[in-house]
Parts: structure tokens; sequence; C-alpha cells
């Protein structure tokens, strides 16, 4: 597994009617191989975008991202994606969705079967091989994501709210394999969300950013994911530890939003 480096990376949209949007401002760090890291922040801060920058669909504006010392120029098998509402296709099956990349390197569904199989076991969706996508519920369409992005083998998995339109109680079975798929493969995560608590039991280090121009404000190292692993997550979020950097990080991002309001108001 590879190392990733952000050095310096600026992003700037320019505006169809004129004027520009300075989403990321001077963003830099390195993450080392098989850390799991999540972004977290309020709306508007910038972390799709520099998750997309990481991803090889955006260019910055300036700076550049390196994996493993090579630079990002492009989507790459090296990193695989997990949107938010799974993007599976609906006329295939589960087996096809999960084989599509390896298939699209060249190899035939049949070869890469024992494969899919053994995925859909992690997964948790044994004999569910050939149903259709729209016969599954939400959650275990994000399985079929997860999965189908494991397939390709990945250096580094990126999420972008992977969990955001699951109910509760599956957003937290999902919380637990994610945790279990980046403790049982050593893979580097790197995973956006705006849920506090889900950053906080998902991230092994978190990143809070703020806005107006995205950056990164302040970095937590962080147990609580690698005690998920052996402990209840529920306990865990209850603990005290967890509440209190929960309830820090919540005052932080609340001043941040009440002090946009403010100058949006005064604009």
């Amino acid at each position: 597994m590879e190392s990733l480096s952000v050095q310096n990376v600026d992003m700037v949209y320019n505006l169809p009617k004129g004027g520009s949007v300075h989403a990321l401002s001077d963003v830099s760090f390195d993450l080392e191989a098989g850390r799991l890291l999540t972004l977290l922040g309020p709306s508007g801060c910038g972390k799709t975008t520099l998750l997309n920058i990481i991803a090889g669909f955006l260019a910055p504006t300036a700076g550049q991202v390196l994996l493993g010392g090579v630079p990002v120029t492009g989507p790459s098998r090296d990193r695989g994606m997990v949107f938010q509402q799974g993007a599976l296709f609906e006329w295939q099956s589960v087996a096809k969705n999960i084989s599509f990349g390896p298939r699209m390197s060249g190899k035939k569904h049949k070869d890469v079967l024992p494969e899919v199989e053994s995925l859909l076991d992690v997964v948790g969706l044994q004999g569910f091989g050939d149903k259709q996508v729209y016969e599954l519920s939400g959650g275990m369409q994000q399985r079929v994501a997860l999965a189908r992005c494991l397939a390709n083998d990945p250096q580094m998995m990126l999420m972008d709210e992977p969990l955001g339109a699951l109910d509760a109680l599956t957003r937290e079975k999902m919380q637990s394999l994610i945790l279990s798929l980046w403790a049982e493969t050593g893979k580097s995560v790197v995973l956006v969300t705006h849920s506090v608590e889900e950053a906080l039991i998902l991230g092994d280090v978190v990143f809070v950013m703020a806005p107006r121009p995205g950056r990164i404000e302040k970095v937590y190292e962080l147990p609580f994911a690698k005690r998920a692993l052996t402990e209840d997550p529920r306990t865990l979020k209850a603990g005290d530890d967890f509440q209190e950097v929960k309830e820090e990080i919540l005052s932080f991002i609340w001043e941040m939003e009440e002090e946009i309001m403010g100058t949006e108001a005064g604009q």
C-alpha cells in the first residue's frame, strides 16, 4: 500500500456568469498507508471537492496530489470510489456489478466468479449474486458498491457520504462493515461525512475543515475506530471520552456556521 501526499492544493471554480468560488486554499497533508481518514465540516468547506481531486475527477487549480510518489492526473484503478447512491447498474445482476471492473480490464465474467463469490461473502451478501440490484435494500446496495470497489483491488478507497441515505440502524451496521474491511484489507480509506459521530467512530484520523475558502482547520488522531473493532461501538459512542470530542467538534462547526450566516446577513 502507498502513502498519499496532498501538496498545496488550491481549487477555484469560475462561474458561468462571471466571478469565481475559491473552494480550497493551500490544502496540504500526508496520509500514511493503511490509515482511515474522515473529512468533516460545514456545507461548502470543500470536502467533496478535495475527495474528487484525490480521485482524479478534478484537476486542482494549483498544487498536486501524489499516491506512492506518483502524481494523480486522472482516475485510476489504484483509487476506488464509493458514492452515496452506489451508482450501480440496475439492469445487471449483483455479480455482474461486482465483476464490472475486472471485465473492463479484459477478464471474462466466468473467470472472476470465484473472486466475486468471495467478495459477496466478505460483505455479507452470500447467495445474492444472481439478484437484480433493484431487488435489494439501500444497505444491501451499498454492500454491493463496496464489493465492486474491492474487486479492483485499489490501493485506496474513497467514499463520498456512502452511508448518508441509510436509516439509522442500517447505517450503524454499515459503519461496522467499513471498519472490518479497513482492518482486514489494510487499505487506506478517505471518507467524507456530515455526521460528527460517524467521523469519530470511523476516523483513525479526522480532519475538520473550514469554508470560504476550504481548508483543514483541526486534526484529530483518535483511538475509537481501532477500539470499535473489538468493543461495542454503541458503548464507545456513549463514553465520556467520545462525547467530549464530539461536543468539542460540534461546537466548533456550529461557530463556523454562525459566522457564515452572520457574514451572509451583512452582505
